[in-house]
């Protein structure tokens, strides 16, 4: 990092207040930082960041002398190499900025056969960490579970059913498919129908008896909730407005093949989705308010990326729609080594964690179709992106965690007349295009550079663009140049900066930890503990912690059985944070 890149880091941090999740500074001026291997970990195994050493939160993000920063920049990268295992190799620069010197380490994202990295000295049970919030947080059994399954290729889907046969297949479906493979291949066209299937990898073994794979099962099964029933769907629309008692205006499990799931998941979507007006050169057409062929890309990834595993096999895919916006997710994080920062870049090849399912899937069709369920050309990502393009439409909005994958679709437009009258209500200068995509995009979540290439902008206009706002005081950047992300200033948000609100809460508590879960506590309405738990990366009892916090600040209820994983959370206001009273 240069000077002018931590000076506009540096620029973010004191306008926030606070770091976001990317950053951690410390002080260094009492004498080395132990602690920060601790973050170094957390950036490890979570999307990389920023270290800034001779930075002082307490007062505002000062730069502050330290005694040799030389030295400690030795004793940094030392104790990445020698403290942590596996060993880190960071990236550091000592940079004058403000009158003194701040020692700037880039840690990257370890890939997925080194995680879990953690402290030498605390072993991985201990001393395995994420960073949430703007905080370290020790790794749970179950996620350092996961994180050692992922290290190795996913097989799952190769994994027999015990109990199955060809009795439980759809044979119609299925040879729709047989037809077309066979159709490719002189070989499989003069195999028998029992050894093509074992070859494809529908059944386990080359004999009529043979139990189905996972794979098969899901791709051709008449019902595989009969051996899982969790595999599954569930869709739910909210109302615009809860107070007058109505929980849903639709909720639906939707059971079936992945191809049966994909097609009914998307027909109680299409029924809840209203269409616009749109005038075009051959006059009016009507059009829905999200394309249906980005819809069925996110629920088709969803079900064929998803883990598998039996850890989450209890798991079911979830289908909600807001008034503002449709959420898919799925258990599993990014698999192969991506980050979502990197989700639609032409050059990056996606890795699939169920390659069986993935081939089965590329040669099934939707019933009632030609349409195959899936391509298969990690084409699934940039597709919903052209199309939100295309269509005027927010970039859809990607976020993985170790326990989960989602992906939120805006239902309004990019630059409708709402967001027009929000920018315009900013007060500032918007001289291009790109200033504007790029507003309405920060509104709804961090912007990057390559998020506004895809709207057409170039590499050197797009970060003009971003740096115009950061110094126009719109804008906050969060991490170093490789990781850099541009988010909205929180003076400049719809929404309350709620950070400032936890001052208070608990002289005990983790303040920032907190914030996360009220935060999407409140822009869902109402929520149980493992729905946060997809959208923060938190284990439950951790969640539970907070929601109590909540609770006692008058800004949450829960409806349920206190021990019941069913029981409920909701989102009541602001109603205790002048009284300061507790329940």
């Amino acid at each position: 990092m240069d000077r002018d890149d931590v000076t506009e880091l540096l620029d973010s941090l004191r306008r926030i207040g606070g770091e976001p999740e990317t950053v951690e500074a410390k002080s260094g001026a009492g004498g080395f930082p132990t602690s920060v291997r601790e973050s170094l970990v957390a950036f490890a195994n979570t999307e990389g960041g920023t270290v800034l050493i001779g930075v002082d939160e307490e007062t505002g993000f000062t730069v502050v002398p330290i005694p040799s920063i030389t030295r400690y920049r030795d004793n940094l990268v030392a104790l990445a190499r020698d403290a942590i295992t596996p060993p880190l190799q960071i990236e550091t620069d000592i940079v004058e900025v403000d009158g003194g010197a701040v020692l700037v380490a880039q840690v990257a994202p370890s890939r997925p056969d080194h995680k879990p990295v953690y402290v030498t000295s605390k072993g991985v049970t201990n001393g395995a960490y994420l960073r949430t919030g703007d905080g370290d947080r020790r790794m749970s059994e179950g996620e350092i579970g996961l994180v050692y399954a992922a290290r190795v290729e996913a097989r799952y889907d190769r994994e027999p059913v015990p109990g199955t046969g060809t009795q439980d297949l759809d044979w119609p479906s299925l040879r729709r498919s047989l037809q077309r493979v066979r159709a490719g291949s002189a070989k499989l066209r003069v195999e028998d129908e029992t050894v093509v299937l074992f070859r494809l990898g529908v059944l386990a073994e080359p004999q009529p008896e043979s139990p189905l794979t996972l794979a098969g099962l899901l791709a051709f099964g008449e019902y595989p909730q009969r051996m899982f029933p969790q595999l599954m769907v569930s869709v739910v629309v909210y109302p615009a407005d809860r107070a007058g008692g109505t929980r849903f205006l639709d909720n639906v499990t939707v059971r079936g093949s992945i191809p049966d799931m994909v097609s009914e998941a998307l027909a109680v979507i299409r029924r809840n989705l209203a269409a616009r007006a749109v005038m075009g050169e051959f006059g009016r057409t009507d059009r829905l308010e999200y394309p249906l062929e980005s819809i069925r890309e996110a629920l088709v990834n969803a079900l064929l990326h998803r883990d598998y595993s039996p850890l989450t096999q209890g798991t079911q895919v979830q289908v909600e729609l807001h008034p503002d916006r449709l959420t898919i997710r799925s258990p599993g994080g990014l698999y192969g080594g991506l980050i979502t920062d990197e989700l639609g870049e032409a050059e990056r090849a996606s890795s699939s964690r169920n390659g069986l399912l993935a081939g089965l899937l590329s040669d099934t069709y939707l019933p009632g179709s030609e349409d195959l369920v899936a391509e298969n050309r990690s084409t699934g990502i940039p597709t919903m992106i052209g199309l939100a393009r295309s269509n005027g439409l927010p970039r859809p909005v990607f976020t993985s965690t170790l326990l989960g994958f989602t992906v939120t679709m805006g239902r309004s437009e990019l630059l409708g007349p709402d967001v027009r009258a929000w920018i315009a209500g900013l007060g500032v200068p918007v001289p291009t295009p790109a200033h504007e995509i790029a507003l309405a995009m920060m509104r709804g979540g961090p912007v990057t550079n390559a998020m506004l290439r895809e709207w057409g902008a170039d590499r050197i206009a797009a970060g003009q663009v971003l740096r115009d706002l950061v110094a126009q005081g719109i804008a906050v950047r969060e991490g170093g140049r490789r990781y850099a992300r541009y988010v909205l200033d929180p003076s400049r948000s719809e929404r309350p900066a709620l950070r400032t609100l936890w001052d208070t809460v608990d002289a005990t508590g983790t303040p920032n930890t907190t914030q996360l879960v009220a935060d999407e506590l409140r822009s869902r309405g109402d929520a149980s503990a493992e729905e946060l738990g997809w959208l923060t990366g938190l284990s439950r009892p951790t969640i539970v912690a907070h929601l109590n916090r909540l609770i006692e600040q008058d800004l949450a209820v829960a409806e349920g059985s206190r021990n019941s994983p069913k029981r409920r959370y909701r989102w009541t206001g602001m109603a205790g944070i002048n009284q300061g009273k507790k329940r």
